[in-house]
């Protein structure tokens, strides 16, 4: 017999997870005043205070949090259960999420999917876009298997996030055809130059300005794109020098109208590029492969 109810337990994991009696009730498609009947029982049943309630928010109590924690890995381990017997229940249909950084170039995405299809062709694969911290609260929960990011994302060892080094790839200043004869001698040539640059926080970012504060030069910054691919755009436009993954210069559409200009400084810019999955009890077999064999050449 079980030594308690676990529909209590769930309805517990769901008001500690949004901090909110009413957001849970929500969510979990009941009544407030029933969810508060509920878990009135559950903290009578273990005879302690699990709840700090106030008129904004819900915050747990020392016993409250320790009991949390338990059910989060109850509940965490049930969708990854779940997860693991759909994908065995269509193994000819293998499903994986893979979720993905505007910071990373579609070249390298398109590069990882066509490794995907290469080991799977007839894999299911959901791709999305979105903000990183929204993408590892995803992973945290099984609503993505795989996040393909610039940096690694750094959590406590026992939330079980793996960073997984696929490529280093050096960044390099370019322009287009037309503008090239301007730009000979790199550094000294950025000089009041019309310069494209990835936006902070991003890595690339702050090794900029580190490139610009070593070689003493005072570039012209006409522009600060998150999105690399419109950074490439601009560039092959004309309208000024871009500092770009040569990974994505050299596999882009417009590779023939762009020209990556010589650096004679010794100051290099990588861009790194990672991907990033929880760790589970049953390893997804797909996503295991993608791991131990894509690197980007």
């Amino acid at each position: 017999m079980l030594p308690f109810n676990y529909h209590h337990l769930y309805y517990f994991y769901m008001v500690a997870k949004e901090h909110s009696f009413s957001k849970a009730a929500r969510t979990l498609h009941v009544s407030q005043p029933a969810l508060s009947a509920q878990l009135k029982q559950f903290e009578n049943y273990w005879d302690l205070k699990l709840f700090n309630r106030n008129a904004r928010n819900v915050t747990l109590t020392e016993e409250g949090n320790m009991i949390f924690n338990y059910s989060k890995a109850i509940f965490d381990l049930g969708q990854e259960l779940a997860d693991t017997v759909v994908n065995r229940k269509h193994t000819e249909d293998l499903r994986i999420q893979l979720g993905t950084s505007s910071a990373v170039p579609k070249a390298i995405v398109e590069a990882l999917v066509q490794f995907i299809y290469k080991i799977k062709p007839s894999a299911n694969l959901i791709l999305r876009q979105d903000r990183i911290d929204s993408m590892i609260e995803d992973l945290m929960v099984h609503k993505l298997d795989l996040v393909l990011n610039d940096f690694s994302y750094e959590m406590p060892f026992e939330q079980g996030i793996q960073n997984h080094l696929v490529g280093t790839v050096p960044m390099v200043f370019c322009v287009s055809k037309r503008l090239a004869s301007k730009f000979k001698n790199i550094p000294k040539d950025l000089n009041g130059a019309p310069l494209i640059l990835p936006t902070a926080p991003d890595q690339t970012y702050h090794a900029m300005q580190n490139y610009i504060h070593t070689n003493k030069i005072k570039p012209k910054i006409i522009a600060e794109i998150q999105d690399l691919e419109l950074g490439r755009m601009f560039v092959a436009m004309g309208k000024g020098i871009g500092l770009l993954n040569s990974y994505a210069v050299l596999n882009s559409p417009e590779r023939r109208d762009l020209v990556i200009l010589k650096d004679k400084s010794n100051f290099k810019i990588n861009d790194t590029i990672y991907l990033i999955k929880r760790e589970r009890k049953i390893p997804h077999p797909l996503i295991t492969q993608v791991i131990e064999t894509f690197r980007l050449r």
